[in-house]
C-alpha cells in the first residue's frame, strides 16, 4: 500500500481532545499576550500632540490618530471638527461619521498634508 492515498487531517484530528473551555482559555491567553500598556508621555510630547491637533484643525488637514483601545492600538483617520478643552475631547469627522476622541487615549498624531 502506498502513502500517496493517505489524507492527513493535520491538527484537526487533535481538536477532539480539547474541551471548548480550554480552546476559549487558550484564545483569551493569546489575546492578552498581544495587549500593550498605555505609555506615559512627558509634557513635551503632550504639547507636541496639542500643537499638531491645533494645526490640523486650523488648516483643515487630514489626521491619522493612533489610539489606545483596551490594550490595543487602533487607528482613526479624518478631519478635526472641534476641540473641547474642558471635556478634553476632540470631535473627528471620519468616513463613518463623527467620532469623539478623548485626549488621554491618544498614542500618536500624524498630520497628512
Amino acid at each position: 500500500m502506498s502513502n500517496d492515498n493517505i489524507h492527513d487531517r493535520g491538527m484537526k484530528k487533535w481538536y477532539g481532545f480539547l474541551m471548548p473551555e480550554h480552546v476559549a482559555e487558550t484564545k483569551q491567553m493569546w489575546i492578552d499576550s498581544q495587549k500593550i500598556k498605555m505609555p506615559l508621555f512627558d509634557e513635551d510630547r503632550i504639547l507636541e500632540f496639542e500643537q499638531l491637533i491645533r494645526y490640523a484643525k486650523d488648516y483643515n488637514l487630514y489626521v491619522d490618530l493612533s489610539l489606545f483601545d483596551d490594550g490595543f492600538e487602533r487607528k482613526l483617520f479624518g478631519y478635526i471638527r472641534s476641540i473641547d478643552q474642558l471635556k478634553k475631547e476632540i470631535k473627528l469627522i471620519t468616513e463613518e461619521g463623527i467620532k469623539i476622541v478623548r485626549f488621554d487615549k491618544i498614542l500618536n498624531v500624524t498630520v497628512i498634508d
